[in-house]
């Protein structure tokens, strides 16, 4: 049985502080993080294919979250992404045109047992459907 421990995760906050409890709590859940405070400095060392998660914030200084999220799915477009935010009114506004938003939002403030329970869901998530999509594929070419 494979796991989500050891996955990679971008980190992208403008506060400092919260980037450095999240980082450690998360690489002490076993992840790897990789973790940014200026959304142009991890845009421009992000690399595809690296990252199996993006927690983003949506409110920062430079380039807000939801356009670094654009630039980064352009680079890589199976990115899985989950945003960190305390504007609930700005989400509400979203849910017009994605009704599944609350899947990948994380409001500030945030319970670090929350930050895991997230990760964890979001990952085992994009892992089930990977696992679904290899066997699909497994019984295809055996038809053949």
């Amino acid at each position: 049985m494979s796991t989500i421990k050891g996955k990679n995760i971008l980190l992208v906050d403008d506060d400092k502080d919260l980037v450095d409890l999240f980082k450690t709590f998360l690489e002490y859940d076993g992840f790897k993080v990789d973790a940014f405070t200026d959304p142009v400095d991890a845009l421009y060392s992000f690399k595809k294919d690296i990252y199996d998660l993006v927690l983003l914030d949506l409110k920062i200084p430079n380039l807000n979250g939801l356009i670094l999220s654009q630039k980064l799915k352009n680079i890589d477009p199976a990115l899985l992404f989950c945003f960190i935010t305390g504007n609930k009114e700005f989400i509400e506004h979203i849910k017009r045109y994605n009704l599944d938003i609350d899947n990948i939002i994380i409001y500030k403030p945030i319970w670090l047992n929350e930050l895991r329970i997230k990760v964890n869901s979001l990952l085992s998530n994009q892992q089930r459907q990977q696992q679904k999509e290899d066997k699909d594929k497994l019984l295809m070419m055996m038809a053949l």
